[in-house]
């Protein structure tokens, strides 16, 4: 709503147009007073809004959190969700694939890749992998986050990799003193699944797979 005050003109004398001045000056408090109900300058914070029409949304000075405009809605962010997610007539795609295949290239064969480390859980979740040697490639699986998937993909070689679970939790195989996967050949695969271990650890289990053997 546009703000009506009344003009001065510079034929009018000061002392006459006091009135008008006050009348101006309480114009402009109501209208920021009724603006201050939402917007808060100190604080600076917006709230008790009904209703946000925008092109473009951004959260985040230094680091942006949120980005969002016409065309992209893009979270930059780690999401925490305590309800439901409920998708209608939608698909999720996942495309946080390691750009490195782990494979015996420049590697000093028998050769360990880590994935993950001591501190840090598996960065991606689908992991290409292969071996063209002869020798062992093997894949330290350190743990991970409670309800993190990881899939091991063989891409490339006929060579022997094989996976085991490091770190604190390890990595649950059916059998006993099973301890290691083992994946030999193109488009074989095993998906795991970090899971509670009932004492809040999470440890690997297999959920799926194509060819692998385990050992």
């Amino acid at each position: 709503m546009a703000i009506s005050v009344t003009e001065i003109l510079g034929t009018d004398s000061l002392s006459g147009s006091r009135l008008v001045i006050n009348d101006n000056f309480n114009v402009l408090t109501s209208e920021i007073n009724a603006m201050e109900v939402y917007f808060a300058p100190s604080a600076g914070t917006i709230t008790n809004l009904n209703n946000v029409s925008t092109e473009a949304l951004r959260v985040g000075l230094s680091t942006i959190l949120l980005d969002i405009s016409a065309s992209t809605f893009d979270i930059l962010t780690n999401v925490k969700m305590t309800g439901n997610l409920t998708m209608t007539g939608s698909s999720v795609f996942r495309n946080d694939t390691n750009p490195t295949t782990l494979d015996d290239t420049g590697q000093a064969m028998p050769a360990t890749i880590n994935v993950g480390t001591s501190t840090a859980i598996p960065p991606f979740s689908i992991n290409r992998i292969g071996n063209s040697s002869a020798l062992l490639l093997t894949l330290d699986l350190w743990d991970g986050s409670l309800g993190q998937e990881i899939f091991f993909v063989y891409t490339i070689g006929s060579g022997v990799v094989t996976i085991n679970g490091v770190g604190t939790n390890g990595m649950v195989l059916p059998g006993v003193a099973m301890t290691n996967l083992s994946l030999t050949g193109t488009g074989q695969s095993v998906h795991l699944l970090a899971i509670d271990n009932g004492a809040g650890a999470a440890v690997w289990h297999i959920v799926g797979g194509n060819g692998y053997t385990i050992s």
